[in-house]
């Protein structure tokens, strides 16, 4: 407990919590309410502790791995729900545990090129709004290798009728004015082999002053 009583340490003295508990580390986090395990000094065993003999330093702690934060490491802080959206499954990585990202020790292999891409969330076509109009975008860098069908898939096009699913490129015409532009659709097999780099969505699409602009989708799946 922050500021008052606890049943390790007693009433705090000074107002704030222990700055150590309970045998000489602080916790990670503050207000956590947990006594860190450190699998000593003592004692290790349920009942009776056995003799350990005369000398002081025989007196070794078993080895353990205590199933609660830190787990005998630094500790892995709580983690929010993923944010599951349809209009992007592919935010989230679905791991062999059945889990969302990383499984815990792993790391992820990056691309070694991305291509910028801004999605438009319009309900309307952007082609087809007025002037000036603000479209909310999902900001996202896709690996240049991604194929055009599971891009498809990634940005929520699962419409079981193949030709339903969509997508356009989407350029800007100045005064606020977008224009519909390249533009692929499910049922074309053999464009959904390519990769975006094949189509000219890739790492030079940055949008930085002398060149290319970003690439601007929207998605359809019907």
């Amino acid at each position: 407990m922050s500021g008052g009583w606890n049943p390790v340490s007693g009433r705090d003295a000074s107002g704030a919590r222990p700055a150590f508990a309970p045998v000489g580390a602080p916790m990670p986090t503050q207000g956590q309410p947990y006594i860190p395990h450190y699998g000593g000094p003592a004692p290790q065993y349920h009942g009776y502790v056995t003799y350990t003999g005369g000398i002081p330093y025989s007196h070794i702690a078993p080895p353990t791995y205590p199933m609660q934060p830190p787990m005998g490491n630094v500790p892995r802080q709580p983690q929010p729900q993923p944010a599951i959206d349809t209009n992007m499954p592919a935010a989230q990585m679905t791991n062999s545990s059945g889990g969302v990202g990383c499984e815990p020790g792993y790391n992820y292999f990056f691309p070694a090129e991305h291509a910028k891409m801004h999605v438009f969330k319009s309900k309307t076509p952007p082609w087809q709004l007025p002037e000036n109009t603000q479209i909310p975008f999902i900001a996202s860098h896709v690996p240049c290798g991604t194929k055009l069908g599971d891009l498809l898939k990634g940005f929520g096009c699962t419409n079981p009728v193949p030709k339903k699913n969509l997508c356009f490129e989407v350029y800007a015409g100045g005064n606020g004015k977008w224009y519909k532009g390249f533009c692929f659709a499910g049922d074309e097999k053999e464009q959904l082999k390519k990769t975006i780099k094949d189509v000219g969505w890739g790492p030079d699409r940055t949008g930085e002053p002398g060149a290319k602009p970003i690439v601007c989708l929207w998605f359809c799946k019907g």
